[in-house]
């Protein structure tokens, strides 16, 4: 998922539109795509990209920390933003380590191809599949349902 990060961020964030919340959720919601960062600096191999930072020991551990810093509302929505994250990488042909580390099986729904981290071919590749944009655009049409839910 390349845009719909941001709107499953937008969406949890929307059960509690504080600032703060906007921040916390965000931060989740972009930090296990951060070992990109090592890869673009040269210290890892692009392999490296969705392994440790996209299992569920990472979530928890992630999570856990953000329940310690922020309270256990504020955390809690942190620990949903990165889990749904993950979950939201599932499509993928190439699959997430989910078990790490202990298992190195890579789990898939095997939806769409992979483009490449960052959105690294996302308008050559990513967005011509299909499924990208059925599931995208399930994404934000929760956001608007829930922000106009909010207006109202």
């Amino acid at each position: 998922m390349q845009f719909g990060h941001l709107g499953i961020a937008l969406a949890i964030a929307s059960f509690d539109p504080r600032p703060e919340t906007f921040a916390v959720v965000g931060a989740a919601q972009f930090l296990p795509n951060a070992d990109s960062l090592v890869v673009r600096a040269g210290w890892a191999a692009p392999e490296f990209h969705g392994t440790w930072s996209h299992s569920l020991a990472f979530c928890a551990a992630v999570g856990a920390g953000a329940i310690v810093l922020f309270g256990a509302w504020l955390g809690g929505l942190a620990l949903a933003s990165i889990v749904l994250h993950v979950a939201a990488d599932l499509p993928t042909d190439t699959g997430i380590p989910l078990l790490l580390p202990f298992s190195r099986r890579r789990f898939s729904l095997n939806l769409w191809q992979n483009t490449g981290y960052w959105g690294r071919s996302m308008y050559a590749g990513y967005y011509r599949q299909r499924w990208a944009w059925i599931l995208e655009g399930a994404v934000f049409a929760v956001v608007a349902w829930r922000y106009a839910g909010a207006l109202a």
